[in-house]
C-alpha cells in the first residue's frame, strides 16, 4: 500500500518521497514492512502483537521532522530491524581482490537520498514485497526483495541458512548497464538499526559481494 492513510496533495503527486506499507500475520504477531524514500532509502521490518498498526504523520515527514513521525500507539514493538542504504560506490578493482579501500581515489559515490516516486513496486504481494529503483546516474536498476521463507532454507548449493517461522531475508541486487571495464565494481554503504538485549543498537557496513554472489 502506497502512503496509507495520507490525504495530503504530496502523497498523490509524483516527484515526492513515498512510503510503501505491507504486513503479514504469523500466529499471534504481525510483521510490518515499511519501505521509505524519505531522506535516505530505508527498509524497516517491525514485529508487534496482532491488532496494532503504524500511525504515520505525513506532515512531519514532508517537513523533514522524522523523530516519532511513525509510531505504534499503545504497544511496544517486540522486535525491529531497519536498513538504511546510504550510497552506492563505483570503483576500479584493478587487482580483482573484491576489497574496497576507503582511501582509493577511484571511488565514485552516488548518494541515495532525496529519492522521489520513481520507485516501482512489483506485483501485489504485501507480505513479500519487491521494489525497483531506477538509478539514472549509472543507467541501472536497484532491486530490493523482502522474502519470507518460513522454515525453509536457501538453495542447497549455498551454505544452509536456517530460519525460524518469523525470519525474513532482504535480497538486494544491482544491475548497471554500459560498463565495459572488466574490473568495475560496485559497493553499498548502509546503516543497520535493530533492537538488542541492551537496547537499540546501531552499526554501519560497506559490502561489495557476499558469499552468495558470483564475481
Amino acid at each position: 500500500m502506497k502512503n496509507p492513510g495520507c490525504d495530503l496533495a504530496e502523497c498523490q503527486t509524483s516527484g515526492y518521497p513515498v512510503i510503501f506499507y505491507g504486513n503479514h500475520s504469523i500466529d499471534d504477531d504481525t510483521i510490518h514492512i515499511l519501505y521509505s524514500s524519505f531522506d535516505e532509502l530505508t527498509i524497516s521490518i517491525i514485529q508487534t502483537k496482532k491488532g496494532y498498526g503504524p500511525r504515520i504523520n505525513y506532515t512531519a515527514l514532508f517537513n523533514k521532522n522524522y523523530s516519532n513521525a511513525i509510531v505504534f500507539e499503545n504497544t511496544t514493538p517486540l522486535n525491529s530491524f531497519s536498513l538504511i542504504i546510504r550510497r552506492l560506490m563505483k570503483f576500479n578493482d584493478k587487482d580483482d581482490t573484491g576489497r574496497l579501500n576507503k582511501d582509493d581515489n577511484s571511488i565514485e559515490s552516488y548518494w541515495l537520498n532525496e529519492l522521489k516516486t520513481n520507485i516501482a513496486r512489483r506485483g501485489n504481494n504485501t507480505n513479500q514485497p519487491s521494489f525497483q529503483l531506477p538509478l539514472d546516474i549509472i543507467n541501472g536498476l536497484l532491486t530490493i526483495d523482502i522474502n519470507y521463507p518460513g522454515e525453509s532454507m536457501r538453495d542447497a548449493k549455498f551454505p544452509n541458512l536456517h530460519s525460524t517461522s518469523k525470519s525474513y531475508f532482504l535480497n538486494i541486487a544491482l544491475k548497471a548497464n554500459n560498463y565495459t571495464l572488466p574490473n568495475t565494481r560496485f559497493a553499498l554503504e548502509f546503516y543497520i538499526i535493530q533492537l538488542g538485549i541492551e537496547g537499540t543498537q546501531f552499526s554501519s557496513s560497506r559490502y561489495i559481494d557476499d558469499q552468495y554472489t558470483p564475481g
